[in-house]
This record gives C-alpha cells, sequence and structure tokens, in this order.
C-alpha cells in the first residue's frame, strides 16, 4: 500500500515550512510595530536625508524640498487610518524633511568665503572670542572693514597670533594678517574643514603679523556680537578663577571639564589620553551631563527628603527633577554647547522631565528625540565624528540596558542565576567596565573611519580614570562653582586638582602600556554607512528580527578596506606633492611641505611615520630646477620648479607635475597644477598604464562651502604624452587622454 501511494513534489514540501516562517515574520514585525519600534526609524530616516543632501553635486533649490516634505507630511496625515500606507508616508516625509533641513540650515548660514590666499591686510574688527594658547592666541572676529578689500570679502574669520595679545571679547582690535580661504580636505574624501569652517560662520583664516591694538569703530556694537561677548566674558571668569587655584596642566583640565575650553592642555596629554581611552572625559558631553544633573537631583531630594512635612504632602521627586534640569542647562551654556552637549542636555531634559511626571524616561525614544532635535537644528553634525561616537555609544549602552534590565530584573530571585549575574555586572565597578567596553565596541568604526587610530586599552582606562572623575572630581568642582560667591571655592578647587593629577598619571600610565595604539588604513565610506545600517537594526529591534542586522555588519566589515592605494596625491593649494616609490612607500617630492597633509596622507595608509621623517626624502632627487624620483611601476616622476627644466623632464620622467606651460611634444604625461585651484586635493591611481583621477571637488559638482573656483577656463589636470605631431594633438580634453589617461571624476 505505501509503494502505490503517491509522492508529493519536493517543491510542495517546502511550503509548509516557507509559510511558517513568513508567519513568523510578519509576527515579529507585528510586535516590532506594537513595541513602537517604528517611532525610532524617524531619525535615520531624516539622517538618510541629510546625507542624500550634502552627497548632492549643486545646491538644490529651498522650495522643492520644502513643498515636497509639506505634501507628503500632508499624504501620511490622510493616510493615517491606513497603517502601512502611512508608515511609507512618515518615512518618506522623514527622509525629504531631513534634506529640506540641510537645505535651510546653508541658506540660514549664507555668508562670503574668501575667494583666494592674500597678502597683508589691515583689518578692524570686532572681537567675538578669544582662545588663549601654549604659543599665543587665537581671535574670532567679526570684521568691520578690509584695506585693500579682498575678493568676496569675510565677514568673520578667524585668526593666529603667535604672541599673547589683550583682546578681550566685545573689544574693537586693528591688525594686519594674512589672510586665506578655510582649507579643503587634504585628500579626497578626508574631514572637510572648509565645510566646518562655513556651518561656522567663518569665511576665512589666517596669522596676524605685527601686535593687535584697541581700535575706535564708528559702527554700533553688533547684537550678536555683544552676546557672544558676554557669554565669553562669563567662561572667561570661570576659566581665570578656575586656572588661578590650580596651575598648570591640571588647571587647564579643570576648565575644560567646567567650560569646555580645551585649548590650553597640552598636545602631550591630549595623546596620553587618547591612547588610554579617555579622551571623552575631556570634552563634555553625556558622561559629564549625566553627573552634574544626578548630583544635583541626589542632593535636593535627600536634602527635600530630610523635612518630613515636604516628603509627605509634596512632589519632593519633581522639584529635584526641575532644579537637576535648571543646573543641566546652566552648564549647557558654559560649557559653550556643542554638538555632543546639546544631544546629552536634550536627553537628560526627558529623562528629567519623565522623572517629574512620573514615567520611564531612559529608552531608546528618549535617544530618537534627542537624534531628531539634533538633526533638526545642526543637520550638518551628521557628518562629524562627535554625532556619531557620541550617538552609536548611547545607543549601544542605551539599547543593552533596556533589554537585559528587565529581563534580570524578573530572574533575579535565584541568587545564582544569571539574572543576579546580569544586575550585578549592570551595577557598580563591573557595571562601568561593562559599559566602557560596550561603548568602546561601538565607537571604534568610527574612531578608525576618522582618525585612523584604534586604542585597545579603553576598558583599561576608563575602569581607572573614570571613577576619579565622577566620584571626586566633578562633585569638588560643582562645590567650588557654589561656593565661589562665598569666597571658599579656591581650597576646594586645589582639592580637586590632586584629584585631576591622579587622573593624568593613571591615563599616562595606561597609554605606555605597549600596543595599545594600533593605526588602521582608511575605511571606504560605503562600507561605513552599511555596517552603520546594520549596528541600528540591531540596536532598535527588539524581536529576533534584530539579527537581521548582522548580515549587514558583516559585508560593512567587507566593504570597509579602501582598495588601491595611489600613486600620486597633491595637496589643496598644490604646493605639495607626494608619489609612490619602488618599495610602496610615499615619498614628498615637492620641496615645499604640507605637513598637516603629509601626516594625514600617511595616517590614511596606516603609515607610522611623521610628516617630518627623513625617509620621505629617501630616494628624491633635488635642485635649483627641481625635484625627481623613482616611481613604483617604473619610470620616474619630475616636479619642476622652473620652465627651463621641463624640456629635460619630458625626456627624461614617466610623470611630469608642473605650474608651466608643458612642451605640445612632450612625452611624458603632464599634470597641471593649475587645475588644483578648480579640483582640490586629488589622488592619482595608476591602472594599466592609465592614470585615474579622484577629485575632492570633482568636475560637476559646486557647493556654497567650496573655495571659489577661478573664473574662466583652467586647464585639463591630466594631459596624455604626445605621440602624433603637434599639428593633429588638435582633441577635446577627453579625446586627449584616451590612450594612457582616464577622463577627471
Amino acid at each position: 500500500m505505501l509503494a502505490g501511494r503517491a509522492v508529493p513534489p519536493a517543491g510542495l514540501a517546502v511550503a509548509p515550512f516557507a509559510e511558517a516562517w513568513r508567519a513568523r515574520l510578519l509576527a515579529w514585525g507585528a510586535l516590532e510595530l506594537e513595541r513602537g519600534r517604528a517611532f525610532l526609524m524617524l531619525p535615520v530616516a531624516m539622517g538618510t536625508g541629510i546625507l542624500l543632501y550634502f552627497a548632492a553635486p549643486e545646491e538644490p533649490s529651498l522650495a522643492a524640498p520644502l513643498g515636497l516634505a509639506a505634501a507628503l507630511a500632508l499624504l501620511a496625515m490622510r493616510l493615517r487610518h491606513r497603517y502601512r500606507a502611512f508608515l511609507v508616508a512618515t518615512g518618506l516625509a522623514a527622509v525629504v524633511w531631513g534634506f529640506a533641513a540641510g537645505t535651510v540650515k546653508t541658506r540660514l548660514m549664507a555668508h562670503p568665503v574668501l575667494a583666494a590666499e592674500t597678502g597683508l591686510l589691515r583689518i578692524e574688527a570686532w572681537v567675538e572670542g578669544v582662545e588663549r594658547r601654549e604659543a599665543g592666541d587665537r581671535l574670532t572676529l567679526r570684521v568691520v572693514t578690509v584695506s585693500p578689500a579682498p575678493e568676496r570679502s569675510p565677514q568673520r574669520i578667524r585668526v593666529t597670533s603667535r604672541t599673547r595679545t589683550t583682546a578681550v571679547p566685545g573689544q574693537p582690535v586693528a591688525l594686519t594678517a594674512r589672510l586665506r580661504p578655510p582649507a579643503d580636505p587634504a585628500a579626497p574624501g578626508q574631514y572637510d574643514f572648509g565645510r566646518d569652517a562655513y556651518f561656522m560662520g567663518l569665511g576665512a583664516s589666517g596669522f596676524v603679523v605685527g601686535p593687535v591694538t584697541a581700535a575706535t569703530l564708528t559702527s554700533e556694537q553688533p547684537l550678536g556680537v555683544r552676546l557672544r561677548a558676554a557669554h565669553e566674558r562669563m567662561r572667561s571668569a570661570i576659566s581665570e578663577r578656575i586656572r588661578a587655584a590650580i596651575p598648570g596642566t591640571s588647571g587647564a583640565i579643570a576648565d575644560a571639564l567646567v567650560t569646555g575650553r580645551r585649548d590650553g592642555i597640552p598636545e602631550g596629554i591630549n595623546e596620553a589620553m587618547r591612547a588610554a581611552g579617555t579622551y571623552h572625559i575631556l570634552s563634555i558631553s553625556g558622561f559629564h551631563m549625566a553627573l552634574v544633573a544626578a548630583l544635583v537631583f541626589a542632593l535636593v531630594r535627600g536634602g527635600l527628603a530630610l523635612v518630613p512635612a515636604l516628603t509627605l504632602r509634596r512632589h519632593v521627586k519633581a522639584w529635584a527633577a526641575l532644579a537637576a534640569l535648571a543646573v543641566a542647562t546652566a552648564y549647557l551654556v558654559i560649557s559653550g554647547a556643542e554638538v555632543a552637549t546639546q544631544r546629552s542636555w536634550i536627553m537628560i531634559a526627558v529623562v528629567l522631565v519623565g522623572v517629574a511626571l512620573d514615567r520611564g524616561a531612559l529608552t531608546l525614544r528618549t535617544l530618537a528625540l534627542a537624534a531628531l532635535a539634533v538633526l533638526a537644528i545642526a543637520p550638518e553634525s551628521l557628518l562629524g565624528p562627535s554625532f556619531q561616537m557620541s550617538f552609536a555609544a548611547t545607543l549601544a549602552l542605551v539599547s543593552g540596558y533596556v533589554t537585559l534590565r528587565p529581563w534580570a530584573e524578573r530572574h533575579s530571585g535565584d541568587p545564582a542565576g544569571w539574572g543576579r549575574s546580569l544586575l550585578i555586572v549592570t551595577n557598580g565597578i563591573i557595571g562601568l567596565a561593562a559599559s566602557s567596553f560596550v561603548a568602546s565596541l561601538a565607537t571604534t568604526p568610527y574612531a578608525a573611519f576618522h582618525f585612523n587610530t584604534v586604542h585597545l586599552y579603553g576598558v583599561a582606562g576608563n575602569l581607572i580614570g573614570a571613577p576619579i572623575i565622577e566620584f571626586f572630581v566633578m562633585p569638588l568642582q560643582i562645590l567650588a562653582l557654589l561656593l565661589w560667591p562665598f569666597g571658599w571655592d579656591r581650597p576646594v578647587w586645589a582639592l580637586a586638582g590632586l584629584g585631576i593629577d591622579l587622573f593624568v598619571r593613571s591615563g599616562e600610565w595606561v597609554a605606555s602600556w605597549p600596543g595599545g595604539r594600533v593605526i588602521v588604513p582608511s575605511l571606504a565610506p560605503s562600507g561605513l554607512l552599511v555596517l552603520s545600517a546594520g549596528f541600528i537594526v540591531v540596536a532598535l529591534l527588539s524581536t529576533p528580527l534584530r539579527w537581521l542586522g548582522l548580515p549587514f555588519v558583516a559585508l560593512g566589515l567587507a566593504l570597509a578596506p579602501a582598495g588601491q592605494r595611489p600613486l600620486i596625491l597633491v595637496d589643496a593649494e598644490g604646493a605639495t606633492v607626494a608619489a609612490r616609490a619602488p618599495d610602496g612607500r610615499l615619498r614628498v617630492v615637492s620641496a615645499r611641505g604640507n605637513r598637516f597633509a603629509v601626516q594625514r596622507w600617511l595616517t590614511a595608509e596606516a603609515d607610522g611615520r611623521s610628516a617630518v621623517d627623513e625617509s620621505l626624502q629617501q630616494g628624491v632627487r633635488c635642485d635649483p630646477l627641481g625635484c625627481a624620483m623613482p616611481l613604483a611601476g617604473g619610470g620616474r616622476i619630475a616636479v619642476p620648479r622652473h620652465p627651463d627644466a621641463l624640456a629635460d623632464d619630458c625626456r627624461e620622467a614617466r610623470i611630469v607635475v608642473t605650474r608651466h606651460d608643458p612642451p605640445e611634444a612632450c612625452a611624458a604625461v603632464i599634470v597641471d597644477l593649475r587645475a588644483i585651484a578648480r579640483t582640490g586635493a586629488v589622488r592619482l591611481h595608476e591602472n594599466a598604464g592609465a592614470l585615474r583621477v579622484e577629485a575632492a571637488r570633482p568636475d560637476g559638482t559646486d557647493r556654497p562651502w567650496f573655495r571659489p573656483r577661478p573664473p574662466g577656463t583652467t586647464p585639463v589636470l591630466v594631459r596624455a604624452p604626445a605621440r602624433t605631431p603637434p599639428a593633429t594633438q588638435k582633441a577635446s580634453a577627453t579625446d586627449e587622454i584616451e590612450d594612457d589617461v582616464e577622463p577627471a571624476q
């Protein structure tokens, strides 16, 4: 009988299995929606729109994204009774609102950007801010007059004086300075300092020549200058009080913990703190804001609890929360309100308001609200390391807490069980170590992407150093600020200084451990994006659907390597040229070197040499007419300083990098540095004998923060060697490089 039964096809046997998994996935998805996880994706959608805005080759119109965003928001409202359609419309609206936020912020920040480097200029201006440094001062100025007036004269500038000045915020000053446009990226894909300066309202930077003197200006002091000056005077008074009580490096660190000013900390200490993984403690963020709010909350609530009449009849917990919020807000103002501090304040504000209303507030929803607020106010911050590392660490910590803590509390009855163990882990020193490990793991990809560095001893450094700041230094600093009006603050500051000394010594000790700092090569942006998407899925979802993010994390890691190393690099000024020698390492071929750019190039390749290492000139031969060296893959590269060297270089070199007009019959590939004014910094890659150009400012792109390009036409960056008589060399730019060089990207 069994032999006579029909055997079903193999494909039909799989159908019940697939249907079961489909039902399970739908059930998990419905549970995610029921738990409100869709709301958590709004910042992700808005961030996607911001990324699309900054990736646009040209500045979009203002009306288009605003109109589309409004239309999608209205559509979402109309579809609110059709849940799936409503979610799709809301997500699309959030994407477009992110795009619109970037557009609006750029228009609001519109200001002139200096077109080119200047000679000596006489400047009269209002002082907006002063940063005291070891070797001089850095001044932020609101410009009133410039003589002679350059093209696209900037409204706000930042200049550095190599000597101490007497300038104070709000003062009118006169000085002589050389100005230059904000720096372009040192290489394509690297951090864009020009974009950063644009959103700070800075149109130029430069160096002061001679003294900075007081001036008499006939114009009225602008309101913005008055407000900034009042704010800076307040912060300066606090800084002077702290540094008078705590001299030296410890005073500079104490000042950084209160006002956010880190300019007085020696670079050696900064490097030691980075190596120990404790540099984040010097930057006011969630650690400090939460600590200040918690201390104030505990003090106020504990003090009010001593009065039974109040405790029994009034909601003293709410009073304590509001007092903590007021102090946290004051701390935000005093510290300068950087992005990490803004995010921390928003989260703390939501938590404290929730406490005042007897609502649990330490949730992923709190973090989502903070992200939405920061992205709306400062969409440009999404591209910076501060936003990315701050939110990555907080997301990992909050996600782990809200996932593990409830389960641990439900299973805490068994003293030997996992629940009790997890409760122990989330408390005390073990909790600090676990938190440090989770935060370090979450921020490592972003640190590697932006700084090409991974620090391995962050957990140990935080385990030793963080309790010193958390339980000793910060409470004393808060007490000192409270005692300042009564004149009893100096002994407390001095005592806090002893704690900071111990913190510094512990950081230097951890930094001295061997192998703690690992330099990694540049990562591809696509890899970081894919990895971030996987991390967000794992952290935000609560059902087994979260594990769908792990393949994206793995794919992001696989895509992370940046790929082929360039043959030639040129900085944004066209003044520094580096090329790959036969041993595969970079050499600086130009006589004049931009050390910052060279250091960035070396770090991007995980090359541990410094920009002043003598090996960077190994094999390079220079004379008054120019420099040359052997190239990887054969032949030589020549960088002539004088036109008289071009004829010989065209005969003997494979690639000539020059600003001069080469002979039409030049047998070498010509890289014309005059085109750098349009392309910005470039990398040149060699593929099968052809050069591929990667530019920081590619043709066809133009954004407001770009350095203004010169008018008229500029030469083609790369020109192929002449192989036919000059009379027949009439061709288009594309035809000129068809044989041996690929067109510029």
